[in-house]
Parts: structure tokens; C-alpha cells; sequence
């Protein structure tokens, strides 16, 4: 159950962060909240959190990816930093192919990077 609660929720998450650039606080701190009560990992949403914060650029990695940062590793416990490295590698890869230099919004990224790691 807990599986489908996260895939509706970086659904959201990647309609919202490619339509408006926005992830809203007021849909991913409960979000956080409810995977933390549902798997009990708030060690790795806590350091998910800081890896994010120690990596916030104003140009790039922006303060709603950090706390979908977060919210990952409250769903997906140690398995979070391992997606989080291959959301990079999507991204270097997207902007290396495409040539972009501009804003990406990067749930889409985050939350393909998620995918194997929610079955192991």
C-alpha cells in the first residue's frame, strides 16, 4: 500500500514541478509526515534532507527537491541516496544529450530514479 501512496504522490509532485516549477510545501511535508508514519524511516528522511540542503543552489537544486528529497527517503528508507546519485545521472545525462543549461524541474527525474528501488 505504501508503494501506491508514493507513486500518487510523485505523480503529483512531477505534474506540479513540470507545469509550475513548484513543489508546495503543503502537500510534501504531510506527504514526509505520512511516510514516516507508514515505514518508520525518519533516519534516512532526515539525511536525505541534509544531503539535499547541503546540496540547495539557487540555480539548480531548489527547497521544494529538497524536501521531495526527504520525503523519498521516508518512503524508501536507505534505498534514497542510491535513487537520489541516479537522478543526477538522469539529469547529467538529459542536459549533456539536449544541451539544456536552463531550469529543469527535477521531481520527473527524482521520481524515475525511484522506481527500481521501491521493489527491492
Amino acid at each position: 500500500m505504501t508503494t501506491y501512496i508514493f507513486i500518487l504522490l510523485m505523480a503529483f509532485f512531477c505534474f506540479t514541478d513540470i507545469m509550475y516549477y513548484k513543489i508546495h510545501n503543503w502537500v510534501v511535508l504531510p506527504a514526509t509526515l505520512i511516510g514516516v508514519i507508514l515505514t518508520g524511516n525518519w533516519i534516512p528522511a532526515i539525511i536525505m534532507f541534509l544531503v539535499g540542503a547541503l546540496l540547495y543552489n539557487k540555480e539548480r537544486l531548489l527547497g521544494g527537491d529538497v524536501k521531495l528529497m526527504a520525503m523519498c527517503g521516508a518512503f524508501l528508507g536507505v534505498w534514497a541516496l542510491p535513487a537520489f546519485i541516479l537522478s543526477r545521472v538522469f539529469i547529467w545525462l538529459y542536459r549533456t544529450i539536449k544541451k539544456e543549461t536552463g531550469m529543469l524541474p527535477y521531481a520527473p527525474f527524482i521520481g524515475i530514479s525511484c522506481i527500481p528501488f521501491l521493489f527491492l
